[in-house]
């Protein structure tokens, strides 16, 4: 833990604050607010900073990964705004020691916790989308979260695997490469269909991939097929 203080952390963004206030209640959990006799904590602010990232990654994604279809984004956007990936980011910026947490909190290492953290992240962005400019807002979330994701491998999301897998077989003179739907289930909780596609080459099987979408699975399919042809054939 360290002694810095929440404008100090704030500061190191090149964010200047307004309103101490809300971002007071932005750090507050409801240990320290039953033990101060505070009546808001984080809670409504994490709410807003929902769809604050919701919308700005949103943007991002759909900005940056042009060859990615819709199946492919909402997924992506899915794994870098859940709980995992938010405790990660507020772990990599050192957000834990501002929390304002009760002594049983602070005694079990709530400030260390995936859900405290994740929680107080989507808080804390609610609290500079309200008290900033847009411009502050993005500088922070690009500093943060797409930070993040530039540490992180999701340049796939722009590869096509079924134009690298074409090109492969136009050089090796093969011929006879299809895709072929092997299922498709309706998810009824998501009221989505999923198909499994396989890709073959010269009758045989070489690749399988799921997917949201015929594309998608065409493409999963095709990266499948891809690594297996990659692979070094042994020698005895």
């Amino acid at each position: 833990m360290t002694n810095m203080t929440m404008h100090e952390f704030f500061k190191q963004f090149g964010i200047k604050i307004n309103d101490s206030k809300i971002f007071d209640i932005a750090v507050t959990h409801n240990s320290y607010a039953n033990e101060n006799k505070i009546n808001e904590t984080y809670q409504r602010l994490e709410f807003l900073g929902d769809a604050v990232l919701q919308m700005y990654v949103s943007k991002f994604l759909y900005l940056n990964f042009t060859k990615a279809n819709e199946g492919k984004l909402t997924k992506t956007r899915s794994d870098v705004v859940r709980q995992e990936t938010l405790s990660e980011v507020a772990k990599m910026i050192n957000l834990g020691p501002i929390i304002r947490l009760g002594e049983g909190e602070i005694k079990s290492k709530g400030y260390e916790k995936p859900s405290i953290l994740s929680d107080v992240y989507e808080a804390v962005t609610a609290a500079i989308y309200l008290d900033q400019t847009e411009e502050v807002l993005i500088e922070w979330i690009k500093a943060t979260i797409l930070k993040y994701l530039d540490k992180n491998d999701y340049k796939e999301l722009n590869h096509d695997f079924k134009s690298e897998l074409q090109e492969i077989i136009q050089a090796e003179v093969r011929s006879d490469l299809e895709y072929k739907v092997e299922s498709q289930i309706h998810i009824e909780k998501e009221n989505k269909i999923k198909y499994t596609v396989s890709v073959n080459l010269d009758g045989k099987k070489y690749g399988v991939g799921k997917g949201y979408s015929k594309q998608e699975a065409s493409q999963n399919a095709a990266k499948d097929c891809l690594n297996k042809l990659k692979k070094p054939t042994k020698v005895n």
